[in-house]
């Protein structure tokens, strides 16, 4: 007997098209074509759009009426405030998680960065990518601060996407071509080991900043990509 392919739930869809923006697959400007959606994800018209619509009340893509999808992007103003954001933000959670850390989560903390060493060995920069964001998020899930994550959650989303959208050729290359890209993130477990709030905090500021010292925020890049591509 045949099974029927169960379809995907809406939250899987939106997981997928959360995760490829994670991961720069999508570029800011890329339309996301309703009838492409359905055919790749083998599911209803009506299911893609509630997905569309939570994507883009979560600020990730922008719905133009009498044309569709557009993956977002952003002015160089919104830039600059989402990583101010980011900075507030996330200097609440490692001052807190600090003052609560325990072995349990320090070994949290090190099997997600092991995650990424691993993706960096097996030569998948786009997974490494969407585990290096997804880091921030652990520290606020460790934090137990829900509020705040969820928050952290839309703005690293952001984040991926402006790092698309304005990085410099130069930062770009570096980051394909690094030696040790998790260095930052194991000197901050190491920071929440000693229980160092103002150090963990200088160098959460510190690994931000570079993060926003990689982008040219006077031009940006459009991109056209293959939707069938990306989720086959």
């Amino acid at each position: 007997m045949t099974k029927t392919k169960r379809k995907p739930s809406d939250d899987e869809v939106y997981n997928r098209i959360w995760s490829a923006i994670m991961e720069r697959k999508l570029q800011p400007g890329t339309r996301l074509k309703e009838e492409d959606l359905c055919e790749v994800f083998e599911t209803s018209r009506g299911g893609i759009r509630k997905v569309l619509q939570r994507l883009a009340h979560h600020n990730l893509i922008n719905l133009v009426p009498n044309s569709g999808a557009y993956v977002a992007k952003a002015t160089v103003k919104e830039a600059r405030e989402v990583f101010q954001a980011r900075r507030l933000i996330e200097t609440e959670l490692v001052r807190e998680l600090v003052r609560t850390f325990t072995p349990a989560k320090r070994q949290a903390l090190e099997e997600h960065v092991a995650l990424e060493e691993q993706a960096h060995r097996d030569g998948d920069l786009n997974r490494r990518i969407r585990l290096s964001g997804e880091f921030h998020l652990k520290i606020g899930e460790l934090a137990d601060k829900q509020v705040l994550t969820h928050f952290l959650r839309e703005i690293v989303s952001r984040t991926s996407l402006i790092i698309a959208q304005y990085q410099l050729a130069s930062a770009r290359h570096a980051e394909e071509t690094a030696a040790h890209p998790c260095c930052e993130h194991r000197g901050l477990i190491e920071a929440f080991e000693k229980r160092d709030a103002d150090g963990a905090i200088s160098l959460m500021m510190e690994h931000l900043c570079h993060l926003e010292e990689q982008l040219d925020l006077a031009s940006g890049i459009n991109g056209a990509i293959d939707l069938k591509s990306i989720f086959s």
